[in-house]
Parts: C-alpha cells; sequence; structure tokens
C-alpha cells in the first residue's frame, strides 16, 4: 500500500496531460480504432460500459504523476468517456487513514490495495464483494491470472479485481559467470547446490573487503517465500487456520540459503557490504554477480544505468527438477476494490472496468512507449494481470532492444503462467506473519544465531499465536 505522511487529494482535470504522447492518446481514445492501430490480432473483449453513470467517485492510492503514464493515459481518458462523473484522486495513503475513514464512515468510493492485504481489510469489513457486478455484468475474470484473482478473493467472494503484477527472476551477469567458465544462459537453475558453488567463485575481494557479492538468493529480503515453494513446502493450511512455517521443506530451504551466505563470509559479511549499495542499484553496478530481483530491474536500474550490461534473466525452477522443470516465483501486485461506505459504488465499478478494458491497457501501453521515446530510453511492457494484454504490448508495441532485454521481455509472462501468490495473503494477519517469518524465522538463522529448524520453530509458534489471536 501506498504511504506518506498526508494526504494530497486532487480533482483531476484534462489540463493535466502527460505531453504531446499521451495527450494525442487521449483526444484519439476510441477503443476499436484503437486497437486496430495497434495492430492487434485478438479482439477486443466485450465489456457492459454504461458511460451515461453520474456523480462523484474519490479514490485513494493511485497516482497519475507525469512520471507514470500508464496510469495517468487511463485516468485521463476515462474522464473524457464519462463527462459526468467527477473524479477526485487521492494519491497516497496509510493503514491508519484507513482505519479511522473506516470508524467515521468517511471512506472513499475506490481503493488501490496490494492484492495481499485483500483477506486483512476484508475480514475487517472495510471492502464490498464484487460478485454481484461480475455476475450482472457476465464479466470475464478469466482474462486475468488465476491466482491473482484468488488472492483478491475472500471466503469465495471476489473483492478485487487484478490491475498490475510483478514477478521474479535470477539476474546474471554473463560476462562475470564466463569467467569462472559458466555458460548463464544455459544453466540449470534447478541446480541449487550449483547455485551455492556459484557464489565463492563470483564474490570479489580486495584484501578483506569485499567488492562484489557473488549469489545473493535474497533471504534478508522476505525471498524464503520462493525457496520455500520451490522445496515444495507449505506455509499454512488450505484455509489459512494453521502456520506451517517449520515445514520440514522449508527447514531444508533455509538451511541451503544459510549454506549459501557461509560460503561467501556469511550473513554479517552480506549485511555489511550490502549496506554500501544505493537504490537497489547493485546489479546494474557490478556489485553482485547474480540476484533475484522484479521485473522492473530491467527498466528501473538497467536501462539508466548500465544500458549495454551483458545479463540475461532465466526462472528458478523447482528444485532438482530439471532444466525444463515447473518456474518458481512468488507474484503479487495491486487490485481495484469497492470500500463497504462507497458512496457510488455504480460508478466505481464502471471505473474499474473501463481501465481494465483492454483498449484502455494499450492506450495507457502507447503512452509509455512515446514517454520513454521522449526520454531516449528503451520501452520495456509492463505486466498488467490480464493475460491477453501481457502478451498484446509485446507482440503489437515491444520494440527490440538487444537480445537480453527481448529475451527477459517474453520471459515475464511464461513465468506469470507458472507463479503463485503467497500462500500468507489468505490470512487476515498475514502482514503480521510476513514481519515473523523474516524477522523471527529467517535473520536469526542466516545470521548465525540459531540454527534453522529453532528460528522456525520460533516463527511457526509465533505465527499461530497471530493467526488465534484474529
Amino acid at each position: 500500500m501506498a504511504k506518506n505522511e498526508q494526504f494530497t487529494g486532487r480533482r483531476v482535470t484534462r489540463r493535466d496531460v502527460l505531453g504531446a504522447g499521451a495527450t494525442a492518446a487521449v483526444a484519439a481514445f476510441v477503443a476499436p480504432a484503437f486497437i486496430r492501430r495497434a495492430g492487434a490480432q485478438t479482439p477486443e473483449p466485450t465489456v457492459k460500459l454504461n458511460t451515461s453513470v453520474s456523480g462523484a467517485i474519490v479514490e485513494w492510492g493511485y497516482g497519475i504523476q507525469e512520471t507514470n503514464p500508464l496510469a495517468r493515459a487511463r485516468v485521463l481518458a476515462f474522464e473524457k468517456t464519462y463527462p459526468n462523473v467527477k473524479l477526485t484522486i487521492v494519491d497516497s495513503f496509510d493503514d491508519q487513514k484507513l482505519l479511522t475513514a473506516a470508524a467515521s464512515k468517511t471512506l472513499p468510493d475506490l481503493l488501490w490495495l496490494s492484492r495481499s492485504v485483500t483477506a486483512q481489510w476484508a475480514a475487517r469489513g472495510i471492502l464490498a464483494p464484487l460478485t454481484d457486478y461480475i455476475k450482472k455484468d457476465n464479466y470475464d475474470m478469466s482474462r486475468f491470472y488465476k491466482f491473482a484473482v484468488d488472492e483478491a478473493s475472500y471466503k469465495g467472494d471476489v473483492y478485487g479485481v487484478p490491475g498490475s503484477m510483478d514477478v521474479r527472476g535470477l539476474y546474471m551477469d554473463l560476462d562475470a559467470l564466463q569467467k569462472v567458465g559458466v555458460d548463464g544462459k544455459s544453466m540449470d537453475t534447478s541446480d541449487w547446490d550449483q547455485l551455492n558453488q556459484l557464489g565463492p567463485k563470483l564474490l570479489m575481494k580486495e584484501g578483506e573487503t569485499i567488492k562484489r557479492w557473488g549469489f545473493d538468493n535474497k533471504l534478508f529480503s522476505s525471498y524464503l517465500w520462493l525457496w520455500g515453494m520451490g522445496n515444495g513446502g507449505h506455509f499454512l493450511n488450505d484455509d489459512a487456520s494453521k502456520a506451517t512455517f517449520n515445514d520440514p521443506k522449508i527447514v531444508e530451504a533455509l538451511d541451503w540459503g544459510v549454506t549459501g551466505f557461509k560460503g561467501q563470509g556469511g550473513g554479517n559479511a552480506y549485511q555489511k557490504i550490502s549496506s554500501t549499495w544505493q537504490g537497489d542499484e547493485q546489479f546494474a553496478r557490478g556489485q553482485v554477480a547474480m540476484t533475484l530481483y522484479e521485473q522492473w530491474m530491467m527498466s528501473g536500474m538497467i536501462a539508466p544505468i548500465n544500458p549495454k550490461m551483458n545479463f540475461w534473466v532465466l526462472p528458478i525452477r523447482e528444485k532438482g527438477s530439471g532444466a525444463d522443470g515447473k518456474m518458481v516465483s512468488f507474484s503479487g501486485g495491486n487490485g481495484w476494490y469497492i470500500s463497504k461506505d462507497a458512496k457510488n459504488p455504480d460508478a466505481a465499478w464502471e471505473f474499474i472496468k473501463f481501465m481494465h478494458s483492454d483498449a484502455t491497457w494499450m492506450l495507457g501501453a502507447k503512452a509509455v512507449l512515446d514517454y520513454r521515446k521522449s526520454q531516449s530510453k528503451p520501452y520495456v511492457p509492463s505486466l498488467t494481470g490480464d493475460i491477453a494484454v501481457d502478451k498484446r504490448q509485446v507482440t503489437d508495441l515491444y520494440q527490440s532492444i538487444n537480445p537480453n532485454f527481448d529475451h527477459a521481455v517474453k520471459l515475464w509472462p511464461e513465468l506469470l503462467a507458472q507463479s503463485a501468490s503467497l500462500e500468507i495473503s489468505k490470512s487476515p494477519v498475514g502482514g503480521q506473519l510476513a514481519d515473523i517469518m523474516l524477522n523471527v524465522g529467517t535473520k536469526p538463522a542466516v545470521n548465525g544465531s540459531k540454527s534453522a529448524k529453532d528460528a522456525l520453530d520460533d516463527a511457526n509458534s509465533q505465527a499461530q499465536d497471530a493467526i488465534d489471536s484474529f
């Protein structure tokens, strides 16, 4: 969830334009014509829009800054298409603001939330289910990744519509790997022992000072979820009533990760060098040779900092499954929600449908393309949550940058198809569970103060207490 010290509420105006590219796109917004111009081969899905709705709607959390053309162009297009709806944007909010608004019955109509907190807020009665709207309009939820829809649901009802995605792959410095005799492009990432063995080989030191970390398995950044899943472990039972943080498969995965740190000097050595990194730019700046990260590493770090970097992205695969084994990633992202106190829920639902029209998505993607061109930067497609749109951005708009970028851009939708959301997202206390896993279960083991089993036993006990106390 976006956080800030105070609200920044404002009315969106048609003068609020991104620039020539986005302005032209908004002015030309006619859905079928846009799809034809974009060269799309897939027909626009039938979405029932009621442009006669009127009144005011207030939205919290969705910023439309000029640096966010994907959001900006689509919101401006909504205003053009629904002239009788007054939309007010509040860029950011935090949990306390949301709770205060719920207590005073001043919730906005629309909320832009991380899907991982769906259960948290639905269980507290802050969100309204969308099930009746979906049924009334025969709205096709199969267009979205199933795990994302499940993440936006609670106790059989859909509460949110997915509006963004993230996914994680293994970024590799091919030049660094070549120097230790490894062809990164053909590496079998189901061979986790090989990943650990490469860490010390890729480590670069000057005297006793580490200048480059070899393999960052990201345990200090909550990636035990990925490694536990990839080892066949489960963190909760099916109905999220029982914590299984100390599942033997998860203990084994944490032990493996701790071994990887030890081979490079240990968790304390990692924390020392990582404290010198700035803005998650360490991979692009050659300060780590292999690391896991979300898809926006390419556009946010590599493209502006080291666009000629010889990198490659591979999916992590289930341990021991072979070079063609199942891909593993945990994925998240935001979605649109209607609050229980919405004063104009019908217009809010129209906003959600419009924002997820294929034509609207492609209009936003074209605005991103134009914006990146205006800055002389490469265009990398966003991941939207809509399966067809994610593919369409690649086929219709993406222009080849180089083989490194091209390969990764095509990989992300494939990886999403085999990805999953975090199991703790099913729990109303998912946020607490995430903190417990990292600070009680993972860090003590990596830092060497506890064994993996003891740390995860402690984490499991605290996690169960949190679940039982809700």
